[in-house]
C-alpha cells in the first residue's frame, strides 16, 4: 500500500504542476484581436483591422521546438477627403507567417521568433510581481509595468491576471492585462495598450477572444469569429508565406518569403494607388525603406498571378 500511494502521488505531481502553470501555447490555439487607429479632426487617414493568430503545427529550429504561428488580417483604411467629397474606404486581407512561438515550462516564459534568421525575443513572463516591468513594452507612453495581480477562474483552473499600468484617467484599466498561460489583451506578440484620450494616429489593440479546443474566452461578445483566408490556397501553405516586418515601422522593413516565391515581383503603392517601389525578390529575405510616414499597400505577383498582398504602416 505505501508503494502504491507513493506511485499515485508521483503520478499526480506533474498534473498538479500543469494546473498551477497552465500552457495554452499549443497546436490549434488561436487569438483574435481588434486594432484601431485614433482619429482627430483634420487627420487624412485612419485604419482598423481584425487579426487572427493561429498555432498550426510545429518545427525544430536550432534544436529548439517551436509552434508555427500563422496570422490572417482583415483591414480597413479610411481616406478622409475634403468636403463635399465622400470618404474613400479601402478594405483587404493578407496573411503572414509562419513565425514561431514557444512556451518554456521551466522558466514559465513565452518566447517569439519572427523568422528563422532572427533573434528570439522574450514576450511573456508569468512569474512577475507588482512593480515589475513587462518583457514587451509599448512603443508610446509608459504602460509596461505590472500594476496589480488577481486570480481568476478560467477553463476549470485558476490563472493569474496581470493588470498593467493604467493611463492617467484610469478609464481603460480593466482592458489592459495579461492572462497567465494565454497572453496579452493588447496584442499577442506586441503591446499596444488602450488609452482613454490620445492624439490621432495612435494604434490600440483589444482582445476579442482566445480559443483552445472547446474552451473559449471571449470578453467582448461571447463569440470567437473565425478569420478564413479568402484564397484557394490553404493558409498553412508554406510555399506562399510572406512576412513583412516590422509593421508598423519607422521606415526600414524586411520582406521574408518562402523559397517558392523567389523571382516574384514585390510592389508597394501609396493610398492613391501610385507605385512607390517595385523589385524582384531574389533572396528569401530582402530589405527596403519607405522614407515618408503614411499607409502603404504591398503586393506580390508571380507569373502574372497575385499571390499575396497587405498593408504596411510607416510611423
Amino acid at each position: 500500500m505505501p508503494k502504491l500511494l507513493l506511485f499515485l502521488i508521483a503520478f499526480s505531481l506533474p498534473r498538479l504542476a500543469g494546473g498551477q502553470v497552465p500552457n495554452f501555447f499549443v497546436d490549434g490555439s488561436r487569438w483574435v484581436y481588434n486594432t484601431w487607429e485614433s482619429w482627430e479632426p483634420g487627420q487624412q487617414f485612419s485604419s482598423a483591422e481584425t487579426e487572427q493568430n493561429l498555432i498550426q503545427g510545429d518545427t525544430t529550429i536550432g534544436g529548439v521546438l517551436y509552434g508555427k504561428l500563422y496570422t490572417v488580417v482583415n483591414f480597413t483604411t479610411t481616406i478622409n477627403l475634403p468636403w463635399p467629397e465622400p470618404d474613400t474606404i479601402i478594405t483587404g486581407q493578407y496573411q503572414a507567417g509562419p513565425s514561431f512561438i514557444r512556451y518554456d515550462a521551466v522558466q514559465n516564459k513565452v518566447f517569439y521568433l519572427p523568422d528563422v534568421d532572427s533573434t528570439e525575443l522574450e514576450i511573456y513572463d508569468f512569474d512577475l510581481l507588482v512593480g515589475d516591468f513587462l518583457p514587451m513594452q509599448p512603443s508610446i507612453f509608459q504602460a509596461g509595468m505590472v500594476d496589480s495581480i488577481e486570480n481568476v477562474s478560467l477553463f476549470g483552473t485558476t490563472l493569474k491576471k496581470y493588470y498593467t499600468t493604467p493611463d492617467m484617467s484610469g478609464a481603460q484599466y480593466q482592458d489592459n492585462y495579461i492572462l497567465e498561460g494565454i497572453g496579452g489583451s493588447n496584442g499577442l506578440t506586441y503591446f499596444q495598450p488602450m488609452y482613454s484620450v490620445v492624439s490621432g494616429g495612435i494604434l490600440t489593440t483589444q482582445l476579442v477572444c482566445f480559443q483552445n479546443g472547446d474552451d473559449t474566452y471571449a470578453p467582448l461578445t461571447g463569440e470567437c469569429p473565425l478569420l478564413e483566408l479568402v484564397s484557394t490556397k490553404d493558409k498553412a501553405d508554406e510555399s506562399l508565406t510572406v512576412l513583412v516586418s516590422p509593421n508598423p515601422t519607422q521606415g526600414d522593413f524586411s520582406v521574408s518569403v518562402a523559397e517558392g516565391l523567389l523571382g516574384a515581383n514585390f510592389m508597394v503603392t501609396d493610398c492613391l494607388g501610385r507605385r512607390v517601389q517595385s523589385s524582384v525578390l531574389g533572396e528569401q529575405v530582402s530589405f527596403a525603406t519607405l522614407p515618408s510616414p503614411g499607409i502603404y499597400f504591398w503586393q506580390i505577383e508571380k507569373q502574372g498571378r497575385l499571390v499575396g498582398s497587405g498593408k504596411i504602416v510607416v510611423e
